[in-house]
């Protein structure tokens, strides 16, 4: 989808200390070898800092440095990886209570990794359509995997990908705006892979729901039972994935009208090694160097706030300016697939 008039007015992170990975292998919480393998240095970890009040403290940052006035906001949309608080209880208006307030509509969106981008999407339309007598929407993301079902160290163990992975803390939020911002949405496209699903189920019942039994958080093993299971049908799912995911890409830069060589950085789901930022980038032209390794590989993959993070690393730290563009890249379980083409269009007023 080709984006006419919405940009990016405010931008806010909350991303607690990192724990050094190199501790907790000492402290025999993540092992050495898969350390070593995978190449991460850290994980940010909120304590008991529920994951909804990461999500304020971002949403309220991106909103005072948007300009707008809460009244301004007409949507709110709350991208969620992990249990967010009690069973039957709607964080995203929890959110929005602490945040904009009014009675705007709210919704929570279950992308997991792709979360902020897709819901990026949904909000361009909202705005693209009208959005009311409103002229902005604030999206917000948050994540705490420190909760007992959950080992961060160790969650994707046995998944025969090229990015072993580790989870970090952390709260990301954006307001879209029609009314002008230092960065124009210039493209959005998604696209989904549904018979993937498979491969994250595993062969874990769908009731009851593992976390109501006590199972723990075990993707890794799930897909290695898909890929005990189906070998051959997990190797071209990888294939798949891989094929999908660069068309994707490719049709969001066709839509910006912008080649490869026009990208000055990309963010992407965090990784500790650079195999996998090489499987994402290089398929589209673009020198891995461009991404987002090194500042990922310290935080931890932050559910749904890689791409969101990245960015305000790259504006915050002046990596990016006036007249780039930037690719922001995801891919959720299941499987969901966004593509991200902003391209900034005024110094930002804040810094590290």
């Amino acid at each position: 989808m080709k984006v006419e008039g919405i940009h990016i007015a405010g931008i806010g992170t909350y991303i607690p200390e990192s724990f050094s990975a190199a501790k907790a292998v000492e402290l025999g919480m993540y092992g050495r070898e898969e350390h070593m393998r995978a190449g991460w240095s850290g994980a940010a970890v909120a304590g008991r800092t529920p994951a909804p009040d990461m999500a304020v403290r971002a949403g309220r940052q991106a909103l005072a440095r948007s300009g707008h006035d809460a009244s301004e906001v007409g949507l709110l949309l709350h991208a969620t990886f992990y249990h967010q608080g009690p069973d039957g209880w709607s964080p995203h208006h929890y959110v929005q209570r602490h945040t904009i307030g009014g009675h705007v509509p709210a919704f929570e969106i279950r992308q997991t990794c792709n979360g902020m981008l897709g819901a990026m999407e949904l909000a361009a339309c909202y705005l693209t359509a009208g959005g009311g007598d409103h002229t902005a929407a604030l999206i917000t993301g948050a994540d705490n995997f420190g909760a007992p079902l959950v080992d961060r160290w160790r969650y994707a163990e046995g998944a025969a990908t090229n990015r072993g992975t580790i989870f970090g803390d952390a709260g990301t939020a954006v307001v879209l705006s029609r009314r002008g911002g230092f960065a124009r949405l210039r493209a959005v496209v998604s696209a989904s892979l549904p018979d993937m699903e498979e491969m994250y189920r595993g062969d874990m019942p769908l009731f009851p729901p593992g976390c109501t039994v006590g199972r723990p958080m075990a993707i890794g093993a799930r897909i290695a039972e898909f890929a005990a299971r189906r070998p051959a049908e997990f190797d071209r799912a990888k294939e798949r994935l891989a094929l999908a995911r660069a068309e994707v890409a490719r049709r969001a830069l066709a839509e910006a009208g912008i080649g490869p060589q026009d990208v000055a950085r990309a963010t992407h789901v965090f990784s500790g090694g650079e195999a996998y930022v090489k499987s994402v980038l290089e398929p589209l032209g673009i020198d891995p160097s461009r991404g987002v390794l090194e500042f990922g590989r310290g935080v931890g993959h932050l559910g749904v706030n890689d791409q969101i993070a990245g960015l305000a690393h790259l504006l915050e730290t002046g990596a990016v300016g006036p007249g780039d563009h930037v690719l922001l890249l995801g891919n959720g379980v299941g499987i969901a697939l966004s593509c991200v083409v902003v391209e900034i269009v005024e110094p930002v007023g804040w810094a590290l």
